[in-house]
């Protein structure tokens, strides 16, 4: 299983965004655009992938929205289509409870540090995507890796330092900053190009 996490600074956890705005939502469009690149091939949905969004932007943060490709239904790789999935999760958060939002879509007011403890326990290899990390090329990586890396403003200093208590290793793609969602993509190449 290949997952990613992407922590996101500002994206509300309100489901009263406007699906013509996900710029304005603390960068909601981000956020769609990931899930996108994390979920969809040029004409199908890939296998065995899991993309957690972590959602820290007003009124209510933490919120975690999970998309599970091997249970997706109805989700294309469109941003509004997305962002429509996203506001139908956030409809159903609960307090201190994992909630199914439609099938292969959870949610969960899970924090960033608590869905990293909890994948560090589940054999899990933690990646941090960071540029002062070590080149990709230069890793196999297992069955279970989970990617972690940050929105347009990365992600903050204390926890980078919690993070190194729980990766295995820190990785790079290079001295050029892409999207974020442009990592999401050159991590899938550099992997499928090993296996394929």
């Amino acid at each position: 299983m290949v997952e990613f996490l992407v922590r996101m600074n500002n994206a509300i956890t309100t489901p009263n965004f406007s699906l013509n705005s996900l710029v304005n939502a603390g960068r909601m469009d981000i956020a769609c655009r990931c899930i996108s690149n994390a979920i969809f091939l040029s004409y199908s949905i890939r296998k065995n992938v899991k993309i957690y969004i972590n959602l820290n932007g007003p009124p209510n943060p933490p919120v975690t929205i999970c998309f599970d490709s091997n249970n997706l239904k109805n989700v294309t790789p469109d941003e509004r289509n997305i962002g429509s999935h996203i506001r139908i999760a956030l409809k159903k958060v609960k307090e201190d409870m994992e909630m199914k939002s439609e099938p292969g879509i959870t949610v969960s007011k899970k924090s960033f540090e608590e869905l990293i403890k909890e994948k560090s326990k589940n054999n899990f290899d933690l990646y941090y995507l960071t540029k002062n990390g070590k080149d990709i090329r230069n890793f196999e990586f297992g069955e279970n890796s989970l990617f972690i890396l940050g929105d347009h403003k990365g992600i903050p200093k204390k926890t980078e330092i919690f993070l190194e208590k729980f990766v295995k290793d820190k990785i790079s793609l290079g001295k050029i900053e892409y999207l974020a969602s442009a990592c999401i993509s050159i991590v899938h190449y550099e992997i499928d190009r090993k296996k394929y």
